[in-house]
């Protein structure tokens, strides 16, 4: 009588989107991953999720990731004052190097989890895909927030943060060879809803809104490729997260808010492996 073959355990990809301080909530989900043993086999990255997905990628280690991306905000705060008036507020320069530092001369083969990097190629318009070289390299350009940082200039091209092209890289995370992939949108902001018919009396609050729902439906479409889309809940708006994030102890809030929306995926994730 033949011996019933082992069934091979399904492989996970996770899709880590772009979101800025929301971005910490991916830690969250991180962490309730862990919780239930469900184990990353490879990892696509955007912006902020490109420096999550890069560091857990290096080290799989959640403390430290959460040290470094809560707190260090004195660091942070002075690798932004480097005024640029090419291309951007901010050159950059700093910003990288404090990359390198937390990242080292790592490469992507150093990698214990396969990760890919999204940029946009500001020329072209195209989605750059980093699969090799530095890592630090491949998330200083994925961070580069356009107006806010210079474009970053590698290999002739000028790139721009991957989530202008790809807020939710699950379909890079599928081409990874990934059977199940979860992906993390922080841009559901019809679910996290603060604007009020109040606010379309003012100029700046309706430009805003505009681009959110441009941000919006445009990670919708990207998460299409997900067998599992995870959104965190977030009432704040983009400015408030930043003030809060530097002046207030909010960084455990959204890795509340990640843990909080990867629960109530869970079942579906166990259901699918």
């Amino acid at each position: 009588m033949a011996t019933p073959r082992a069934r091979r355990r399904k492989t996970v990809g996770v899709a880590f989107g772009s979101g800025g301080i929301r971005g910490i909530a991916h830690i969250g989900v991180l962490k309730s991953l862990h919780e239930h043993g469900i184990s990353i086999d490879c990892i696509a990255g955007s912006s902020v999720g490109a420096w999550i997905g890069a560091h857990y990628a290096l080290y799989r280690d959640i403390a430290l990731l959460e040290e470094l991306t809560v707190g260090n905000k004195r660091e942070k705060l002075n690798s932004l004052f480097e005024i640029s008036l090419r291309g951007g507020l901010v050159k950059g320069e700093r910003v990288k190097r404090l990359v390198e530092r937390w990242l080292g001369d790592s490469d992507f083969e150093s990698a214990h989890v396969p990760i890919r990097i999204v940029a946009c190629d500001l020329v072209t318009g195209e989605q750059t895909v980093f699969s090799s070289g530095k890592l630090a390299t491949a998330v200083r350009a994925s961070l580069s927030v356009p107006s806010i940082f210079a474009p970053f200039m590698h290999d002739g091209r000028a790139l721009v943060d991957g989530g202008i092209v790809n807020p939710v890289p699950a379909d890079v995370a599928r081409g990874m060879g990934a059977d199940v992939v979860i992906a993390v949108n922080l841009d559901n902001f019809v679910r996290g809803d603060v604007f009020t018919p109040h606010d379309s009396a003012s100029i700046p609050r309706v430009t805003n809104r505009s681009v959110d729902l441009l941000r919006h439906y445009l990670a919708q479409r990207c998460s299409a490729h997900a067998d599992v889309v995870i959104e965190p809940l977030n009432t704040r708006d983009e400015l408030s997260n930043w003030k809060n994030y530097f002046l207030n102890d909010i960084g455990m809030e959204h890795i509340r808010l990640g843990m909080a929306a990867a629960e109530e995926k869970m079942p579906e994730i166990l259901r699918l492996l």
